[in-house]
């Protein structure tokens, strides 16, 4: 009796965006962070949504650890704020990309070890 076993793997390069774009913005959304909560899969909000530094934003799949937590990084066209940026106007997104800790740590370097939103206005 013969046996034959064949396995064969591959590497995907696939360390990109969570999720893309963003179809509707509601106008009853105020902030950047009523945009974001419960609309991207492993992302969490901590803290309140008042926009005096007590808010942060934590993506699943980012450096965590109980005593050091690596807060996502807000990318909009370009400029980066280690808070998020309450200033934006919701209705001037064009679209949000949320990246991962490595995706985004090959990106930003270590300050995007938490991952990053990468947001882009309308022109």
């Amino acid at each position: 009796m013969l046996f034959i076993f064949s396995c064969s793997s591959y590497k995907t390069k696939n360390i990109g965006p969570v999720n893309t774009g963003y179809n509707y913005i509601s106008p009853s959304h105020k902030t950047i962070i009523d945009v974001i909560v419960g609309k991207f899969p492993g992302v969490k909000i901590i803290g309140n949504n008042t926009g005096f530094g007590n808010t942060k934003v934590l993506i699943r799949g980012g450096s965590l650890s109980i005593n050091n937590q690596a807060y996502a990084i807000f990318d909009v066209d370009g400029i980066i704020y280690t808070e998020p940026p309450m200033f934006i106007d919701p209705q001037k997104i064009r679209s949000i990309t949320i990246l991962k800790s490595l995706a985004s740590v090959n990106k930003y370097g270590n300050i995007g070890r938490g991952g990053a939103i990468i947001i882009r206005l309308k022109k």
